[in-house]
């Protein structure tokens, strides 16, 4: 497939791109949003185009992400047969996936992009800049209107001054330098002071307010059905499931899949397969105080340890959504 360039549908910047003529898919490659993919469907599928390009910032997959993973409105089965096809490590993106992940509040938007400030500047002390663009997605800035069911561009200076505003809250707080007012059509430049890299020690230790849930089971083909199953349930409850290999990461798994399980409200974990990792994660969740969900399959023997603990006993996979639902509205909420 030849590249060309266009502008990206989300953020407006252009970029590399290229068109699956099987599929129906093109694939983006864009420095705001990271690596994704779209199906000719995918605007017809109920994305809040402001939601999605947060969601995208903040969750992007780079071109040098070594895994080769991106985000695709395709069905989990194509991606299943992507990836069995060597085209990387796509992962499924709907509505409810981005809806999920949306922050509900002001100061959990804050939050986040202060992880995201964080996240690019790995010295401390370092100056960041960013354009435009990509101060409009990861500050969660609207760049549309929905009027009469259609996505409508607003004004770039309203864009600007809802910016600068964020911006000015967080010099307020002492989160970052304040440089005075910068020339919005160049980079704009960013350092975080001492007190914001205290409030990111803060977050990333206790993020109970955030909407993150780490899943820990057994991966594989075989439990795809599963995995789909306890995702559908955790979205109904407006909560974001994470499964550590959909992630980016650059660390050994064992490190990261820590970090997520201390950045996550509350862990579920299905027992099912009784493998010794999912068994572990719950351990370190509930050393850490985290609210822990038992999963499993009915008939599978329970290790002594747990086996007193309230665990939803599934019979099908197609119990488990609704089940999970309630049992996090019932414990969690």
């Amino acid at each position: 497939m030849e590249e060309e360039k266009k502008i990206c549908p989300v953020c407006g910047t252009e970029v590399p791109s290229s068109y699956n003529h099987d599929l129906y898919l093109t694939f983006y490659r864009c420095p705001v949003c990271g690596q994704y993919q779209l199906d000719i469907y995918w605007k017809e599928q109920g994305f809040n185009m402001n939601h999605l390009a947060a969601f995208l910032a903040h969750n992007a997959y780079p071109a040098s992400d070594f895994e080769q993973r991106y985000y695709t409105t395709a069905s989990r089965e194509v991606c299943d047969e992507l990836q069995k096809e060597g085209k990387g490590h796509p992962v499924h993106i709907d509505s409810e996936i981005v809806e999920a992940w949306y922050p509900r509040s002001f100061a959990e938007k804050i939050d986040l992009v202060l992880l995201y400030l964080h996240k690019h500047a790995p010295h401390i002390g370092q100056t960041i800049h960013f354009t435009p663009q990509t101060l409009y997605s990861f500050l969660f800035i609207d760049r549309y209107d929905f009027v009469n069911g259609q996505y409508v561009s607003r004004k770039g200076d309203t864009l600007e001054a809802e910016a600068r505003f964020i911006i000015s809250c967080l010099i307020q707080q002492g989160l970052i330098a304040d440089r005075g007012k910068q020339p919005f059509a160049a980079a704009q430049l960013f350092t975080l002071t001492p007190y914001g890299y205290a409030r990111i020690d803060e977050i990333q230790r206790y993020t109970a307010s955030g909407r993150n849930v780490l899943v820990a089971m057994q991966f594989g083909d075989e439990t795809r059905p599963l995995r789909e199953a306890i995702r559908k349930g955790i979205e109904s409850a407006e909560y974001h499931a994470i499964f550590i290999d959909e992630v980016q990461h650059n660390d050994f798994i064992t490190p990261e899949l820590l970090k997520y399980i201390r950045d996550s409200k509350f862990v579920v974990v299905d027992l099912t397969h009784q493998n010794n990792g999912a068994y572990f994660e719950e351990g370190y969740s509930m050393g850490l105080g985290k609210p822990v969900i038992q999963l499993c399959k009915q008939g599978v023997k329970l290790h002594f340890d747990i086996a007193q603990k309230n665990t939803i006993m599934w019979e099908t996979e197609d119990d488990i959504p609704e089940l999970l639902q309630k049992r996090i509205i019932a414990t969690i909420e």
